[in-house]
């Protein structure tokens, strides 16, 4: 009876050390790091169309920063995408943790890249990347964290950039605890409004800083406000949402979709002339590029077309001229990449890397060159 007594009385000892210790460990677990939040004033958003904050899906009392681009996309969840979104802060943090969650938004069960990219001080390395552990183009939400490289000793700013196609939110940092923020560093104030397709939107670069789009606004040093749309073709009620951001220079890629869905030329003629109407009634003068369809090579013949790329093209000149508009210009797609496959994907009206890169150059040194948009 002893013995029995002895032994369980050592095993209760045995149990409340035990439990003392996990309690100790989660303690110091807790103490190891502190959280701030996504709606902490420490941190920085740009380069977005709409942000709001909602509760966590790991904690209601906790609020994450949460992007869309308010225009839909059927059977997709593109709204949901936000190619080039920012969040930035400046800390002296030695252990620096971003807390995402991959949520279910993006729903194309034919288009995922969930690749984004990080900075610090404004350099960026091949490594410095984030996304998913799963990498079918289906998923289920996921939280990621990310390890964000540390710097030497002192502050560093940091800036996380969202990838082009998939849908995700900012719960906070985490950081050591005597970890030090100061207000992270202003953006260039001039946004840069890329409205368009798929090839806008960013498909199929490797990941969002390799788009066309992301190159222009880095390369003119202006912020990048992406309003591409997979599968877009010309939607006049669009206008309204592009006029409603003021942004302060705008692009205008559409017309390759509108000439695989065999639109018949004068109705996209009318489209895209109320969409200008559109614009003009909030934004009279603000600078717009219309750029014509890119070169596509002649083994792409899409079966629903009824007339040859070109002459949507040509309704694009026509548009600018009749319009007589001062800070309407016309940019010919063709000239903006080469007339070579290897520019392209094994799908040819979206560049390659290579492609977008050239395109990025080109329209970046036109579009800073005319008048208006500087």
């Amino acid at each position: 009876m002893i013995n029995k007594e002895l032994q369980l009385l050592l095993r209760s000892v045995f149990r409340g050390v035990i439990g003392a210790l996990v309690l100790f460990s989660l303690g110091q677990a807790q103490d190891a790091s502190k959280r701030v939040a996504a709606d902490d004033p420490q941190i920085g958003y740009s380069d977005y169309v709409r942000m709001e904050l909602v509760p966590s899906p790991a904690d209601a009392a906790v609020k994450m920063a949460r992007f869309d681009r308010i225009l839909e996309m059927g059977g997709k969840g593109y709204r949901w995408d936000n190619p080039g979104a920012r969040i930035r802060f400046r800390t002296d943090a030695t252990s620096v943790k971003a807390l995402l969650y991959y949520n279910e938004f993006h729903i194309s069960a034919s288009a995922r890249n969930s690749i984004g990219v990080y900075r610090i001080d404004g350099a960026d390395k091949p490594e410095w990347t984030f996304r998913t552990k799963a990498t079918a183009i289906k998923r289920e939400p996921e939280m990621v964290t990310v390890t964000l490289a540390s710097g030497a000793t002192g502050f560093h700013d940091y800036e996380l950039i969202l990838p082009y196609g998939d849908s995700v939110d900012f719960q906070g940092v985490e950081v050591n605890p005597e970890a030090k923020f100061e207000a992270a560093p202003m953006r260039t104030s001039k946004r840069y409004l890329a409205y368009g397709d798929s090839i806008t939107h960013g498909f199929t670069a490797s990941a969002v800083d390799k788009s066309y789009a992301f190159l222009v606004a880095q390369k003119n040093g202006w912020q990048i406000v992406n309003l591409g749309l997979g599968g877009r073709s010309s939607t006049p009620s669009d206008a309204k949402v592009v006029a409603s951001l003021k942004a302060d220079v705008i692009s205008v890629f559409m017309g390759a979709n509108d000439w695989q869905g065999g639109v018949p030329l004068e109705r996209y003629r009318s489209n895209m002339m109320a969409f200008f109407d559109g614009i003009r009634a909030e934004q009279p003068t603000v600078p717009i590029y219309y750029i014509t369809s890119l070169w596509v090579a002649p083994s792409w013949n899409p079966k629903a077309q009824i007339a040859e790329l070109e002459a949507y093209r040509q309704v694009a000149r026509e548009i600018v001229a009749a319009r007589k508009d001062p800070n309407l210009f016309i940019v010919e797609g063709p000239e903006m990449i080469d007339h070579d496959i290897a520019l392209f994907d094994s799908t040819p009206v979206h560049p390659n890397d290579k492609g977008f890169a050239q395109m990025g150059e080109r329209l970046a040194a036109k579009m800073a060159a005319a008048k208006g948009s500087r």
